[in-house]
């Protein structure tokens, strides 16, 4: 595999990916280029009266309760003027459901303590924060960390 890049200031900014075939190495690559796109993304979040801009990156997860969404990073917990439904067509593609009333980022995921009889328990890195998959979407968070994380 070889890597080219061509300067032309006439041009908008595109990454081509040109491959024979759609193989394990074209999928992971395409899945580190997008998260490496998304990074930028910032979401305008409420914390008390202050609306503050927090990058995607650093959410680990969104859940409803009363009729609220908030996200929750390792320090804080904000508030969304979005829906679930709504963030999930807006949100990099390691955010998944993990039950009805929750989004989950795959990349802050540490560990899955899988139960075949109910809620899985999902743990975070670096925070004592966690939430449950139920069984209907435990397999689409899994497939989800096998996607998109490297493996040696």
């Amino acid at each position: 595999m070889k890597l080219r890049i061509e300067i032309d200031p006439d041009s908008q900014e595109e990454i081509l990916l040109r491959a024979p075939a759609v193989t394990d190495e074209v999928r992971r690559l395409q899945t580190v280029i997008a998260e490496a796109l998304s990074r930028k993304l910032e979401l305008a979040l409420q914390l008390g009266e202050r609306e503050c801009y927090i990058p995607c990156d650093e959410i680990l997860f969104f859940e409803t309760t009363e009729r609220r969404v908030s996200a929750h990073t390792a320090e804080h917990m904000y508030f969304s003027p979005l829906k679930l439904c709504e963030l999930e067509e807006l949100l990099p593609r390691t955010f998944v459901r993990a039950s009805k009333s929750c989004l989950v980022n795959t990349a802050h995921i540490v560990a899955i303590n899988h139960s075949l009889t109910g809620a899985s328990e999902i743990l975070f890195k670096e925070t004592g924060k966690k939430i449950y998959a139920s069984r209907m979407y435990y397999k689409i968070v899994h497939d989800t960390i096998e996607e998109t994380r490297l493996r040696k």
